[in-house]
């Protein structure tokens, strides 16, 4: 859980004296100051501590205020039964006027208890962020093919991950910041997961056999009901959309996290008649990529199709591809995929001709572009 001033002083068994919007913001760090202008030596969001020897008068003690507030800072613990027997009347009134955290440190509980508990709550903050980082190295490093069986399951069992897998896979406008509270409810259900972002999605590898067992498909169904009540907003049309694969053996991994992945990117077209939640049932056509599941194969089968683009036009053979593919997903409409691309229709047009000089087929060719989309979703599955 973040560090805050409102977490912080819940812990210690104290109350906010103003400032309570403002007292749900991070804290940085807890610096201990008797300095009447402290400003200069700090950064912003650190929580500062004071016993307010040097805030002799009303004056003194408004003008602190103001620094803290436009310096940004977190809040700030006023220690009493030393100078000041209670909280300046001034202290609280500036603190009021401006929405600034600020709360009574009682004279029995030292400075120090206050930044011990703060110091250990950031310490778990960054083990937590150091953790997802590695996961996100261990999924990626999972996710090659290129791992024994035993050594796959060797990486897993740190994350308590045994003989079973499946993948949940969410799709929202900032997947990062979502991580902990996936992490967080996965563990209030008792579910051993690795979470980690992968492919621009939220992914969880759970357990499905652990705590007795649960279904891949209404845990993903649950937890994206938390992600769209706390994220939904920020995401693109207040949409999470969501996607379990099946339960396998954890040498099917990166089977699994296939499945769910282009389960997701199957019904991301449907308009509306999408299901809550995508699962193997939805795939279609990518059941036959998902069934070869052999990156030889699969890349052989993009060289021959999307070869000439990249060849014959070097690094702008990207952007013709990445043309190539919104223009498909947008069923060859002009308008439409010249504005999720940014660029002039004409402009996209253009890129068209050109692919199709470039690879002697036609748009107009059903069985042409039939061959474009399985080329462009091969090559996803091959990277």
């Amino acid at each position: 859980m973040e560090l805050t001033v409102e977490s912080l002083i819940g812990e210690l068994g104290l109350e906010l004296v103003s400032g309570q919007e403002a007292a749900r913001t991070h804290v940085r760090w807890v610096h201990s100051t008797e300095l009447t202008d402290p400003t200069p030596w700090l950064k912003g969001g650190e929580l500062l501590l004071t016993t307010g020897m040097q805030l002799t008068g009303p004056r003194v003690q408004r003008e602190l205020i103001e620094r803290l507030a436009d310096h940004h800072i977190a809040g700030l613990g006023f220690g009493t039964g030393f100078a000041h027997k209670r909280l300046p009347a001034a202290l609280v009134a500036a603190a009021d006027a401006r929405a600034f955290p600020l709360f009574e440190v009682p004279y029995e509980l030292p400075f120090i208890a206050i930044t011990e508990r703060a110091f250990a709550r950031l310490l778990d903050e960054r083990y937590e962020l150091l953790q997802r980082n590695l996961a996100g190295d261990v999924l990626s490093e999972l996710l090659t093919g290129h791992l024994y069986p035993e050594d796959l399951q060797a990486r897993l069992r740190p994350f308590g991950i045994g003989e079973q897998v499946a993948v949940l896979a969410f799709a929202l406008a900032e997947p990062s910041s979502a991580a902990a509270l996936v992490e967080a409810s996965l563990q209030r259900e008792r579910v051993p997961s690795l979470v980690a972002i992968r492919s621009g999605l939220l992914c969880a590898v759970i357990d499905p056999g652990a705590a007795g067992g649960c279904d891949p498909i209404e845990l993903a169904r649950k937890l994206r009901g938390e992600l769209a009540a706390r994220f939904g907003a920020s995401s693109p049309d207040g949409e999470v959309r969501a996607a379990a694969s099946r339960a396998s053996a954890t040498h099917s991994l990166r089977m699994a996290f296939h499945e769910a992945r282009c389960a997701l990117e199957a019904v991301r077209l449907r308009n509306g008649s999408a299901p809550e939640v995508a699962t193997y049932a939805d795939l279609g056509a990518f059941q036959l990529l998902l069934s070869l599941q052999d990156d030889d194969a699969l890349s052989s089968y993009c060289r021959g199709v999307l070869g000439p683009i990249e060849q014959g036009e070097g690094e702008y053979g990207e952007e013709l591809v990445r043309s190539l593919d919104v223009f498909i997903e947008h069923n060859g409409h002009w308008e439409k995929a010249a504005g999720a691309l940014f660029c002039h229709r004409h402009t996209l047009r253009y890129r068209i001709r050109r692919i199709e000089q470039l690879t002697g087929r036609d748009f107009s060719n059903a069985r042409d572009r039939i061959e474009f989309w399985l080329a462009l979703r091969a090559r996803e599955l091959a990277r």
